[in-house]
């Protein structure tokens, strides 16, 4: 049985956080070790496994490791397999554009391509946070408790600039707002953007805009049965099937086709419920 629940912020929040995200999943009698696949999302998140840790790898990578408590996850470009074998609640705390770098006051290209430990980022109240949500007895419950530690953080978060308002604009239009465009919402000059996007982002606005697209077709995927990956490319934006293959192979390390099998072999959907 697996249950969801997905929150948007509280006010005072909604300039840096994007969501909260809970899943509780309880195994079936005779069920085994889960796998599923992650591919990379253009949001940053903040993980908390307060039930049972996960163990996660690269795919190009030949051993699971296991996860920490909390894991902070920032510009992502490789996919990942995830991995459990017990009862699981997780909670994802899920960054607007530019958000978890005002939180974190630190360039995103410093936490590049991989999962972080929270302690290490955020300090021991994190760890506090996943053992205090274990003693929660529900779904709402843990949330109200993840938006008491956020409140606390609220005096570390750096202003919301025009940068981060033009970044929301290119999530809002799927990646399709021409980069000169964004710019000029930003108050900044092309290059400027660029290296702003880089810091906040921890990409270039050119990849950035490339790993949304790529992003809204694999949830797509995600939530289809039977998927149409011509109607799966068109929705999400794209014009020929030689883009969409590349981005997906790219993203991904494999074709849609593949992807398709690999989905049939490990079948938990992780992104089949993520909005952005």
């Amino acid at each position: 049985m697996i249950q969801y629940k997905f929150f948007d912020p509280h006010p005072l929040l909604a300039s840096f956080v994007q969501s909260i995200f809970l899943v509780d999943h309880i195994l079936e009698p005779g069920e085994g070790a889960i796998v599923g696949q992650y591919p990379p999302t253009p949001q940053h998140c903040i993980f908390l496994y307060i039930k049972e840790k996960f163990q996660a790898k690269k795919v190009n990578e030949n051993k699971f490791k296991l996860r920490p408590k909390a894991v902070v996850v920032g510009p992502q470009v490789t996919r990942m397999e995830l991995t459990v074998s017990h009862d699981y609640t997780v909670a994802v705390i899920g960054f607007r554009p530019g958000g978890l770098f005002r939180l974190l006051g630190i360039p995103m290209e410093e936490i590049f391509d991989d999962g972080f430990d929270g302690l290490e980022l955020m300090g021991p109240d994190i760890n506090e946070l996943v053992e205090r949500c274990a003693e929660m007895k529900s779904l709402d419950n843990i949330h109200e408790c993840i938006e008491h530690y956020l409140f606390g953080k609220l005096i570390k978060v750096k202003e919301l600039l025009p940068v981060d308002k033009a970044f929301f604009h290119m999530l809002n239009y799927q990646g399709h707002m021409p980069i000169t465009r964004v710019a000029d919402l930003a108050c900044l000059s092309l290059r400027q953007f660029e290296r702003k996007c880089k810091e906040r982002l921890g990409l270039s606005p050119k990849v950035y805009s490339r790993l949304i697209r790529f992003s809204n077709a694999y949830r797509l995927f995600e939530r289809s049965e039977r998927p149409n990956w011509s109607e799966i490319a068109y929705l999400s934006g794209y014009y020929d099937q030689m883009h969409f293959i590349k981005d997906f192979k790219d993203f991904a390390g494999i074709t849609p086709t593949m992807m398709e099998e690999e989905l049939k072999r490990k079948p938990l959907r992780f992104q089949k419920e993520i909005r952005f």
